[in-house]
């Protein structure tokens, strides 16, 4: 099975998912490579792909995420000496937020950042993240640091910008993510709405200060967001929106959340309402066709790996839309969030229990909907006969269309990809 990402690798794609700032690893190479590579994968920002191009102390040959490689000695005298080579480098040759980032085993050494940082004189472009969080989710790293991010940020509530919408819960970690928020902008725009800032995927430091002009905050996915939404809302007082029936993935679940947050921000969702009936109106004739000749996909067995805010509105929308059937659902978010609870309640109201936490890579299901590693490797033993790829790690498939399993594109999609995959079974 594939091995969840931890905190540490949520608070580093926190930082590297704005624009013109950086993190700054204390830490081993062994920290650094994979995290690099991810970024750099996610959100290229380089102008050159020649390993070459990077080849100055710090870098490794990659141009994201620069490390102090730390060896066995720094462990017992601690890491001042690097830090200072590499914070004056970088702060001497690169422009915006430099952020700080202890790995685990660095943040035992005991050393103290935030004072290393004053006494270099950086302390208005450089913060400190000395704890992760050990063995916490990837979700919990990634809102701890964009919390820091924004008390950081010291942000004001000075003007308030009408019908303006800042949208939480999407991270670099998210496949295709910016994909996907250009269709959420696309849905918003049927409502009058426009998007202010994206907190952190894709976002500049200063759309970042400008999001506490925003009108309201709509969470996408709570395990990425709530949290974040809770403080705007303390200190900032902007209201949240975060829609009962997870994140908008098939077209019930899209519709529901644009009412949502149309109700909350006074506007009329009959525009956004008769676009998505005239979509599945369009799309029910050729799924009927593909039904009657081949009784498919109803009783086709399915099963998924994601976030509970995406695992919920996924299995309400394969089951009752085309009557396919669960088998194994497995989620993050450790139970304590409303999407898993209504998700437990979805399974027992319909007969499937049995099938949450029952996701296992061995096993057969027609359609497999998870990260790009498990469906790969599942295709390759023939356990599955359409397999989606809906989260990291990546199969390493290159995309060059925009590619979204959110909104009305991403119905469309996860449709073409199953219907597509299942039409050859016997």
């Amino acid at each position: 099975m594939t091995i969840d990402p931890d905190s540490f690798t949520g608070a580093m794609l926190a930082v590297e998912g704005i624009e013109d700032a950086m993190v700054v690893l204390n830490g081993p190479t062994g920290c650094k490579l994979y995290h690099a590579h991810l970024s750099d994968c996610q959100y290229p920002r380089a102008s050159s792909f020649d390993p070459l191009s990077y080849a100055e102390e710090f870098y490794f040959g990659q141009p994201r995420v620069p490390c102090t490689y730390l060896e066995g000695e720094d462990y017992i005298a601690g890491s001042t000496e690097k830090l200072g080579r590499i914070l004056s480098s970088i702060a001497s040759s690169r422009d915006g937020l430099i952020a700080v980032v202890n790995s685990p085993g660095a943040s035992l050494i005991g050393d103290d950042l935030v004072r290393f940082i004053e006494g270099a004189g950086l302390s208005d472009r450089c913060i400190a993240i000395e704890n992760t969080g050990y063995s916490s989710t990837l979700q919990e790293g990634f809102q701890r640091t964009v919390i820091k991010l924004l008390d950081w940020l010291d942000l004001k509530r000075c003007n308030t910008i009408p019908d303006t919408v800042n949208i939480i819960g999407i991270s670099l970690y998210h496949s295709n993510w910016d994909s996907s928020l250009e269709e959420i902008k696309r849905l918003l725009s049927l409502l009058g709405l426009r998007v202010g800032s994206v907190i952190c995927a894709g976002t500049t430091l200063e759309e970042l200060r400008r999001s506490a002009e925003a009108t309201c905050n709509l969470v996408i996915c709570e395990e990425y967001g709530l949290d974040i939404a809770h403080w705007y809302e303390r200190n900032l007082s902007i209201p949240y929106v975060v829609s009962p029936a997870g994140a908008p993935v098939g077209f019930d679940a899209t519709e529901i959340c644009l009412k949502f947050l149309a109700a909350a921000m006074g506007k009329n969702a009959s525009q956004a309402t008769e676009f998505i009936h005239l979509e599945r109106r369009k799309q029910y004739r050729k799924i009927a066709r593909f039904h009657s000749l081949t009784g498919l996909p109803k009783g086709t067995t399915f099963a998924v790996k994601a976030d509970s805010s995406i695992a919920l509105p996924l299995a309400k929308w394969l089951y009752y839309y085309l009557g396919m059937v669960p088998v194994g659902i497995n989620t993050s978010s450790g139970g304590h969030l409303s999407s898993e609870q209504e998700l437990v309640g979805f399974l027992k109201d319909t007969g499937f229990s049995e099938a949450l936490g029952n996701f296992r890579s061995d096993e057969p299901a027609d359609v497999v909907l998870a990260d790009g590693h498990t469906v790969r490797m599942m295709r390759e033993k023939r356990l599955c006969r359409a397999g989606v790829e809906i989260g990291l790690p990546s199969s390493g498939y290159v995309n060059f269309l925009p590619r979204t399993y959110m909104g009305i594109n991403g119905s469309l999609f996860l449709l073409e990809e199953i219907l597509n995959g299942i039409r050859t079974m016997p």
